[in-house]
């Protein structure tokens, strides 16, 4: 069980709130009370750990409550590996797991945003191994994905999407590719877009803006992670002006 035991009103309830939408177990306490048996980590503010006479104390000094979260939870675990599941397309499936148990699953909307968390997470956390298990669809935002990371010390494995065969949710994608085994990948991808691609892309702006049809150029651009589709709607009715 998770104690929370803070001063700090402000921090308490931004944890309580993220614990709650996580459903992870919790129980508040105070500093003039006897902790209970079955908490095995307390949660604090940053300053606050040493007012607190207990084994296992996780001070809350980062912005990021989520993050903050996910390690607690990993050193509650007593984590030693990390893998990150990763369904690559329109929204990127997430899931991340602590030596085969599931931590938690979310959705991103960028392949910068995936390797900007999972570059903070293990910016944060002391593992022995980070294994990132990536599908293989969606070809650009896949090969954007791995382009950023494959030079960090993760492992990357590409897995091969029958495993998710007809599966919608791109969070329960995220959680099968993570368990499921697949090939490493060690090198650079092509992010070059194809024609069908920029054809999609173009069809994608007309839908978001109503009446707005990117240019291939444009449409290219976003493709390649040179800008990102509101952007570039933005630009091609400017340029209709």
């Amino acid at each position: 069980m998770i104690g929370i035991l803070t001063k700090n009103f402000a921090l308490y309830h931004d944890i309580i709130t993220v614990m709650r939408r996580r459903a992870i177990p919790f129980i508040s306490l105070t500093f003039n009370m006897e902790i209970p048996s079955n908490v095995d980590i307390i949660i604090t503010s940053c300053g606050e750990g040493r007012k607190i006479n207990f084994a296992k104390i996780m001070e809350c000094c980062e912005n990021d409550i989520e993050l903050f979260i996910d390690k607690v939870l990993l050193y509650q675990m007593n984590g030693r590996k990390i893998t990150f599941g990763i369904d690559p397309g329109k929204n990127i499936g997430v899931a991340l797991f602590s030596d085969g148990k599931p931590i938690r699953s979310f959705v991103l909307s960028s392949p910068e945003t995936v390797a900007d968390y999972i570059m903070k997470f293990m910016d944060v956390v002391d593992v022995d191994k980070t294994v990132v298990k990536i599908g293989n669809g969606a070809r650009l935002v896949r090969n954007r994905i791995i382009n950023l990371l494959v030079n960090s010390p993760v492992k990357i494995e590409m897995i091969d999407e029958s495993v998710i065969a007809g599966m919608e949710d791109d969070e329960s994608a995220a959680i099968l590719i993570a368990m499921a085994d697949g090939r490493e990948v060690k090198n650079i991808m092509p992010v070059k877009a194809k024609d069908g691609e920029i054809k999609e892309m173009q069809r994608l702006s007309r839908i978001r803006s109503g009446n707005i049809t990117i240019s291939r150029g444009l449409a290219k651009n976003v493709l390649e992670g040179k800008m990102n589709l509101d952007e570039a709607i933005e630009k091609q009715r400017k340029n209709q002006e």
